[in-house]
Parts: C-alpha cells; structure tokens; sequence
C-alpha cells in the first residue's frame, strides 16, 4: 500500500492522523462489529480541517531562536523523505493519513496514538514497564524554552507495540497527573505501521492516563508549516563508526504572548500547543529532561528482557561515533538565556540494559550526554 500524503490547504488547526502504510502480516479475519469499529475510528482520525487564526511566533520569539539557531555546530541533519516527492503549497500543511490496514493489528483501537499509561513509583522520571528516560535532566526550576543537538539512529525494536525514542521533555506538575510536552524521534511499529526513525510530538495533561497523543492524532497541536511533516521518515541516519546525522528541535514559549508552546524544526516553526491543554505546564516547565526512552509491556514482569535497542545500540561508555548523544543541550529560565542544564543528573533504571554518561572528549570543555544500550544482553537477562 502506497504512502498517503495530503496538503490540506486553508489556514487550520490538523485534527486528522499522522501515520499510514499498510504491515507487513497477512491481513487477519476481522469481526463485522471490529470492522465498525475501525470505521468510526477512521472518521475520528481523519477528521476535515478547520480554520485557525495564529500562524507566526511574536518577534520576541523569533529572535530567541535565531540567537540559538547562531551557536549550533555545523552538522549534517537527516531531510523528511516525503520533501523527495515535492511539498505543500503555501497555506497548506502536509499530514499522514490514517489507513484501515494500519487498524487492524494494533492493540486498542481507544488509545490509538497515545502513548501507554504504565504505572508510578516513587521517583519523578520512571514507571513500569518503560527504561525512561536515560536522561540528563535539572528539576524545581522554571523553564520556557527546552533544546539541543540529538543524534538521529534507528534502533532495533523487538515487537510491535514497543517503541525506542531519543528526545526532550518538558514537564510539570505531579508524576501521577503530569503536564508533558515531547520532541525527537521514534521508531513505532504500532505507530506507524513500520521500523524506521520518524520525527514526532507528544503532549499529555495526565501523564497519559486518559489525555494526549502523538503528533495530530488528537486535537491539541497546531500545525502551520507546509514545509514539516509530523511522524515523517528521517533520512539519512546515523551510523556506528560512520557519519553522524542529528536534527535540533526547540521547544519556547511565545516570549510576548505566553499563551502557546511553540516548536521548531530546523530553525522554522511548525505549530504550536495553546496554553489551555495544560495546567501547570499552561505557565512554565518545572522539569527539563533529554535522552532516550524505551518502552514494552513486558520489561517488568519475569525475565528476559526485551531486545529493543536504545539510541544506537550501544551502551554510553562508547562515547562519539558509536553512542547515541545529545550535544549543546540548552535550557531557557527566566533569565532569557539559554544555559547548559547544570547541575544535572544522569538516570538509568536499568543501567545493565541501557546507560547513560556525562561526558566531555576534551577536557575543560562542554560534555556530551551520551545513552543508549542493547537491550537484553549478558548482563542484563
């Protein structure tokens, strides 16, 4: 089955889908009451566009992101295949559409496109059944703005509801019931109906539990560019001992109106979160987190372990040219600087399985976070 890409010109606010191709199994046998069912799920996802009203970031926000966008390391970033086949004309915003086939084998047609709620313990950055986030993070503060360099890889993911990410976070509010809004990349199978590495946004209210989705599967982002596909493949990537390739998103807040979370891709802004889908995080973010996240339904019950890679597979201590890392990462408080996170922290929950090292090449100079693992190996059952 062919990709489906629409440019949906008008102004709009995308309450349509993001993901398309058709797996690779044999198409099951499907009740007539599953069938209805994947139906009316069809028209909630491809929902028709409706107009919106705001479509550039104030020039206090532009200009903030030109000031980060000039301290970037020159570096070969991985290009949206779709762009191959031409874009969108101006006024019109490219989407995935949502495909039957994609339906039929995924585990629940009610939180399709949301990430899975799994639980809560003691601590503010884990849960059951995910190794997440391996991240290198600063807490109790006040953040509008969240970026860095993130190497782009395409990890192996065992089965098809699990999935492997590296990205930022920006959050707020308690664990059980936390405000999160999320850029990077993702391999997805239940997502997006393939393997490979596509660049994604997440946002919550509720940690999940009943709120949120990636992209636009849901109403809550707002896409104005023409020029960004939301769950779009990324090519090319990195390899271990090859050419690396990374992508640098920014999450900031509108430095005038502080009524959106916007976000940008390659220096362009490609839509926005209103303020009004949060609580806490409808203010600022109180806790910045990059690095990568593993999730299976299977990771806490009895061993073994799942497979899934994280990053590029290879454990932290590789350090350049083999690990997963993110280079210049950058915070925005108050001070309207951007700042390297410190003091920060380095987490692992299952540090056998997935690592992750603050660490700098040359001495006296900004480290790089590296992360990333195997999966289940010989110390990690």
């Amino acid at each position: 089955m062919k990709r489906i890409v629409s440019c949906l010109v008008l102004l709009i606010i995308l309450l349509g889908a993001s993901v398309m191709f058709a797996p690779v199994d044999a198409q099951p046998k499907v009740s007539t009451e599953k069938e209805l069912a994947i139906d009316q799920k069809l028209k909630q996802l491809n929902k028709p566009a409706v107009k919106t009203i705001h479509m550039r970031p104030s020039e206090e926000t532009r200009a903030k992101v030109a000031e980060m966008s000039s301290i970037r390391t020159p570096n070969a970033m991985p290009a949206q295949i779709w762009r191959q086949n031409g874009s969108c004309p101006e006024g019109a915003v490219p989407i995935l559409r949502v495909q039957r086939q994609q339906l039929l084998n995924i585990s629940s047609l009610e939180n399709y496109g949301r990430k899975p709620w799994h639980g809560v313990v003691k601590q503010d950055v884990h849960s059951f059944n995910s190794s997440y986030p391996m991240v290198f993070n600063k807490q109790h503060e006040f953040y509008l703005g969240i970026t860095g360099e993130l190497t782009v890889w395409n990890p192996r993911v065992e089965a098809n509801d699990e999935y492997s990410s590296g990205q930022f976070w920006l959050r707020n509010g308690p664990f059980l019931k936390s405000d999160s809004i999320e850029v990077g990349w993702i391999v997805y199978p239940e997502l997006y109906g393939d393997y490979t590495s596509r660049f994604f946004l997440y946002w919550t209210h509720d940690s999940s539990l009943s709120t949120g989705c990636f992209n636009v599967v849901c109403p809550g982002f707002v896409q104005t560019s023409s020029n960004s596909l939301l769950g779009a493949k990324l090519s090319p990537i990195s390899s271990p001992g090859g050419n690396l390739y990374s992508i640098s998103p920014i999450i900031l807040m509108d430095l005038k109106t502080y009524d959106k979370w916007w976000v940008y891709f390659d220096s362009k802004p490609i839509g926005y979160w209103p303020i009004e889908l949060f609580g806490s995080l409808g203010k600022v973010g109180a806790l910045a987190l990059f690095g990568g996240d593993v999730y299976s339904p299977r990771m806490d019950k009895q061993p073994p372990h799942t497979t899934t890679q994280m990053g590029s597979g290879e454990h932290s201590i590789y350090h350049w040219g083999n690990a997963a890392f993110i280079r210049k990462p950058r915070i925005l408080g108050y001070s309207n600087e951007y700042d390297y996170p410190d003091p920060g922290q380095t987490f692992s929950r299952h540090p056998n399985c997935y690592s992750a090292e603050n660490y700098a090449e040359i001495r006296f100079t900004e480290p790089n976070f590296y992360f990333g693992g195997p999966g289940r190996n010989g110390f990690c059952p």
